[in-house]
């Protein structure tokens, strides 16, 4: 059902909705016999209403069928520019379902030379958190986004699939390494039976501080996501010099700020790294991360080198 409705809501007309939703439609037969086998099947099933649930699909297909033999979705499809989270949603759903649920608790298995757990601690942002924050980043799709420590590719995925940009991930764990990249096959795979093409998507395995892929992405990434929620005070630090190397205007989404409240440059100062990133706080909601229910705070940080040289020229010292 929820296939039906999502082709319905994205491949057809606003005439051909209108008549799939009438009385007598093909959409409305499906949902009307969907709804009365279930209500039924809490007492007994009823042959009769499985029957006339089996011919409403079939009607459905056949109507589907003939829409795509005379060109009718094909010609749809090729005036959308973007798709509805509601249907990012709903084929990635159908990509995790089919490539990472059978395996899933291999995730909770840790590679045995990992060397600091915590830092490899396992959770998702969920595709709200995702949708909006690259939105308030402003991601585009003749851009690159870069995913530092991407677990099982979901935010890669969908950055591709929402935005159509050029979409890198990191992941050092074997485990969420391997079911990445069997996300990613099938992602390409449900892609081509729903007639879409995202962008480019390249899955790196190894860390984010060595991998040679990954380091030429940093200076090529518009957007940068980490999830540094439990990063140890190391790991963040080298995080915040590797972002030397991202151009002026780079964004970073992260759960943890890389600059602490009230740090401000001084003359003491000059040469820390923090001063290149002018941070915003921003707010996520409830269910918008595996880990906890609650609301929360992220932080999205600009790159700008030419911060330390406008406050030298204040204090003329430049």
């Amino acid at each position: 059902m929820d296939v039906a409705e999502q082709m319905v809501d994205l491949y057809f007309t606003p005439e051909q909705k209108k008549a799939a939703m009438e009385s007598d439609g093909v959409l409305r037969k499906l949902q009307r016999t969907r709804n009365l086998l279930t209500e039924n099947s809490i007492t007994k099933a009823d042959p009769m209403l499985q029957e006339n649930f089996k011919e409403a699909v079939e009607a459905y297909s056949t109507t589907l069928k003939s829409m795509l033999k005379v060109g009718s979705l094909t010609k749809t499809l090729d005036k959308i520019h973007s798709l509805p989270l509601k249907t990012v949603k709903s084929l990635l759903n159908q990509v995790y379902d089919r490539a990472v649920s059978p395996q899933v608790d291999i995730l909770k298995k840790r590679h045995a030379e990992v060397e600091n757990e915590k830092d490899n601690t396992y959770g998702e942002l969920r595709p709200d958190f995702v949708s909006e924050a690259l939105t308030l980043a402003g991601l585009k799709s003749d851009q690159v986004f870069l995913d530092l420590g991407s677990g099982v590719g979901n935010v890669v995925l969908q950055a591709a699939l929402e935005f159509g940009c050029e979409s890198v991930g990191c992941e050092m764990v074997d485990n969420a390494d391997k079911l990445a990249q069997l996300q990613r096959k099938e992602f390409a795979t449900r892609c081509q039976m729903w007639g879409i093409k995202s962008g480019k998507v390249q899955l790196e395995h190894g860390s984010f501080f060595d991998d040679p892929e990954t380091l030429k992405a940093i200076s090529r990434a518009d957007v940068i996501l980490v999830n540094n929620e439990v990063f140890s005070a190391d790991t963040n630090g080298r995080l915040v010099h590797m972002f030397l190397d991202c151009k002026d205007g780079c964004k970073i989404i992260s759960l943890q700020p890389f600059v602490e409240p009230g740090h401000e440059i001084t003359d003491r100062n000059l040469n820390d790294p923090r001063h290149q990133l002018e941070v915003e706080q921003q707010r996520y909601y409830q269910d918008w991360v595996s880990w906890k229910s609650e609301e929360g705070d992220y932080y999205i940080s600009t790159k700008n080198s030419k911060r330390v040289g406008a406050f030298q020229r204040r204090l003329g010292l430049a």
